[in-house]
């Protein structure tokens, strides 16, 4: 039972081997296992060999891309960013068309009865008889949002084909 702690104890000082060779031990770790494979010779082969392995890993060169697929790679990736740029512009500028143009239905309305009926149809004197007239009112509205939406949509695909 004594050799089972024993032998965990050795196999934590075996998994920071492979650290010890890529340098990526602490200070404290690093001390720890100097001290250990100073009193186990296997363990000091194993580093010695992880130690010569990993200086002929560093001594083979890194493959480099061809400049000409780094520039392309380059250039769509600005190109996918410049895209999503604009897909955030165009929903922000829908989204304020939407806002704006109900913002114009609800102030303009009362403005027009005004000017249609005099004070008393802002009040709510004669404005159940108008909600027919509210509804065409709204539907241009909304007609000229679209109109505005769609001219939004033909530009853009029309800058999109220049590009």
């Amino acid at each position: 039972m004594s050799k089972e702690p024993i032998r965990n104890e050795h196999d934590k000082f075996r998994e920071l081997l492979p650290l010890a060779a890529a340098e990526a031990l602490d200070s404290t770790e690093e001390a720890l296992l100097i001290a250990h494979l100073s009193d186990c010779s296997d363990c000091a082969a194993d580093s010695e060999r992880l130690q010569q392995l990993t200086a002929n890993l560093r001594g083979i060169p890194t493959p480099r891309a061809p400049g000409a697929l780094v520039s392309r790679t380059i250039l769509l990736a600005q190109n996918r960013l410049v895209e999503e740029s604009a897909h955030r512009t165009e929903r922000r500028i829908m989204a304020l068309v939407l806002v704006l143009s109900w913002a114009f239905v609800a102030v303009s309305w009362p403005l027009a009865q005004l000017i249609a009926h005099g004070w008393l149809s802002v009040f709510g004197f004669g404005f159940a008889q108008a909600w027919k007239s509210f509804a065409v009112f709204t539907g241009f509205c909304w007609i000229a949002g679209a109109t505005g939406a769609i001219l939004l949509a033909a530009r853009r695909s029309r800058e999109g084909r220049m590009a």
